[in-house]
């Protein structure tokens, strides 16, 4: 174990992309502390022997005494209309703590702004000037679209043999497995004097919801159909399994953004150079949840 002045904290250790940063971690040789809300989830989900703090991201007291001792944090917090001032929250309280480093992953840069339609996306915007406005070394990450949304049509595929999203089935996108989110987020946090001070777009090679169908027509055995959808029925889709407004609001905002091509652009390259291998593709992806589909 790294001695206390050179401590890496993961602050949202239990989400997808936390978990993977803290396996990625753990794999190259640090022994991070896992700064969560429940302490039993962590053990579940994290490892039994995993190092954890309980600190309530709203609670600055309480994140600062986690941090005591922490060198680099990483934070990768869920979305949530809050979740800029629950962020600005842990940002303070790692600078009162002592941290040098923070590692923030943020959102696309057509949704990270000031003016934003949504508020995840001011709050991805507040926080990242607040970081680089801290005195501290910083590094911004802009993941792609994580594939991992496609699980909220697994009733879809399982029982109709279809997707249907308000995207155009040829619209080039950027999609990311979380499992490459957390584990570029690792490397940047443990070598962090290579990457202070820059903001990295990192994502798979880019493809389509039509492409992404294909693979689970030949992971399924079965034809698998996408189908394109106007913005009213998905937001009428979105109602019906009974979202908050904010989250309608927000996947809807990614999907406009997403048609002005506010996603097209794939950014392969920084995976291979940071991680010494090909991101995952969409593929991967679908054979290893495949029992979400089936």
């Amino acid at each position: 174990m790294k001695n206390g002045g050179d401590m890496i904290a993961v602050v949202g250790a239990t989400g997808n992309s936390g978990r993977a940063a803290v396996k990625e971690l753990r794999a190259l040789g640090e022994n991070p502390l896992c700064v969560v809300r429940n302490a039993d989830k962590a053990k579940d989900v994290l490892s039994a022997d995993a190092r954890v703090a309980v600190a309530e991201v709203t609670d600055r007291a309480s994140l600062e005494k986690a941090l005591k001792g922490v060198d680099r944090v990483f934070i990768v917090t869920g979305h949530n209309p809050q979740s800029g001032e629950q962020q600005l929250n842990i940002v303070e309280a790692a600078k009162a703590a002592g941290a040098k480093f923070i590692v923030k992953v943020s959102g696309g840069a057509s949704m990270a702004t000031a003016d934003s339609e949504t508020p995840v996306g001011r709050g991805h915007h507040m926080v990242e000037q607040a970081i680089r406005e801290s005195g501290l070394g910083w590094t911004i990450l802009r993941p792609g679209l994580f594939m991992r949304n496609v699980l909220a049509q697994a009733a879809l595929i399982k029982n109709d043999s279809k997707i249907a999203l308000p995207f155009a089935p040829d619209l080039p996108l950027s999609f990311v497995d979380t499992r490459d989110v957390g584990a570029v987020g690792a490397h940047v946090v443990k070598n962090a004097e290579r990457y202070v001070g820059k903001t990295i777009e990192y994502s798979g090679p880019a493809s389509t919801y039509a492409a992404f169908a294909r693979d689970f027509s030949a992971v399924l055995g079965r034809t698998i159909n996408y189908i394109g959808v106007t913005f009213e029925q998905a937001e009428a889709a979105l109602k019906a399994r009974g979202l908050p407004d904010w989250l309608i609001n927000h996947q809807l905002v990614i999907a406009r953004l997403a048609a002005n091509g506010g996603f097209s652009q794939a950014h392969p390259q920084p995976i291979r150079d940071i991680l010494g291998r090909e991101p995952i593709l969409t593929r991967q992806f679908v054979e290893d949840h495949k029992a979400a589909f089936s």
